[in-house]
């Protein structure tokens, strides 16, 4: 976009257009003649380029005086610029992968799903929705495994979460073990300078492996500003959730705990979780502007500086 920044010096175009018109008028006048004799005799004589082109260099002028005018008006370019700064959060999505987990006690689209397929589908629907943040992806029977590390590519992330089913271990190591998980989580945010630093952990049992409590792993979370929540999962009767526990690591670490019976409260409690922990995005809006008067200035004083030296010196009028 373009602009004057002082666009009330064009009032002085008038000054080079009345220069103009006063040419113009005592051209239409006619000059003061000397009459002499054998002035026949004249019309004969060469013609120089100079004494051509003499008669025309006044019109350097107008558009110099005009060009000086621009210039006094300060003409800019400029463009909006739009500065978004975000607060990002930093989440591990924890998932348990335990034998249990193969359960079919879920309903998707008329059919009986296992929790493993209906966790999937919730949390590539929560991954979707994120925006800026960063998303880290780890499974956990046994032992823990960090599918994806924190990283904005989303393609990815979901790429991760695609590969995750029940044989991700042998059946031999398909226990719970919720504080190693959660301490993998931790760790895995553990050089995050992000504003927030934010786990959630979906198991459908109690901890039944591993080395590290749930609450001493919660403890490790809370000592390194971690918040956790945490989510039991699985049809009422049908699972062994330690809601206690659960309850503890997320009051522990200023998370919450949630109990989700069926698909529908599994989507609902990602949304949720989803409103409490938005990025924080700040927009600046503003112009930067180019100033342009400094290319009018030189050339007008150049067209100025054409014509003096054109009547000064390479047309100049010698007196006889």
């Amino acid at each position: 976009m373009w602009r004057l920044a002082d666009p009330w010096y064009l009032i002085l175009l008038v000054l080079p257009a009345a220069l103009l018109a006063l040419r113009l008028w005592s051209n239409r006048r006619g000059r003061a003649s000397v009459l002499f004799s054998g002035g026949s005799y004249l019309h004969g004589l060469p013609r120089s380029w100079r004494a051509a082109v003499s008669p025309h260099l006044h019109w350097l002028r107008y558009p110099g005086l005009v060009l000086l005018i621009f210039a006094l008006t300060r003409p800019q370019s400029g463009q909006d610029v739009q500065e978004i700064q975000t607060f990002a959060v930093d989440i591990m999505l924890v998932m348990d992968v335990s034998g249990t987990m193969k359960t079919e006690d879920m309903v998707a689209g008329g059919r009986q799903v296992s929790r493993i397929e209906a966790a999937k589908t919730v949390m590539a629907g929560f991954i979707e929705k994120r925006q800026s943040d960063r998303l880290g992806l780890i499974a956990f029977g046994t032992y823990s495994l960090t599918r994806c590390p924190l990283t904005v590519d989303y393609t990815m992330v979901m790429s991760a979460l695609r590969e995750i089913d029940i044989n991700l271990f042998p059946k031999d190591l398909r226990r719970t073990a919720i504080g190693n998980a959660l301490a993998t989580a931790v760790g895995r945010l553990h050089k995050s300078d992000a504003k927030s630093k934010v786990v959630i952990l979906l198991t459908d049992g109690d901890n039944t492996a591993g080395n590290i409590a749930p609450i001493s792993a919660a403890e490790i979370a809370e000592s390194e500003n971690v918040k956790v929540y945490t989510i039991g999962f699985g049809s009422p009767g049908r699972t062994d959730v330690n809601e206690q526990v659960l309850h503890q690591i997320a009051t522990k670490t200023g998370g919450r705990f949630f109990r989700s019976e069926s698909l529908a409260d599994l989507e609902r409690v990602y949304a949720e979780i989803d409103e409490l922990e938005k990025s924080e995005v700040t927009v600046k809006n503003y112009q930067l502007w180019d100033e342009w008067f400094q290319w009018f200035l030189w050339s007008g004083c150049l067209l100025l500086m054409l014509e003096v030296m054109m009547n000064q010196i390479v047309c100049r009028k010698v007196p006889a």
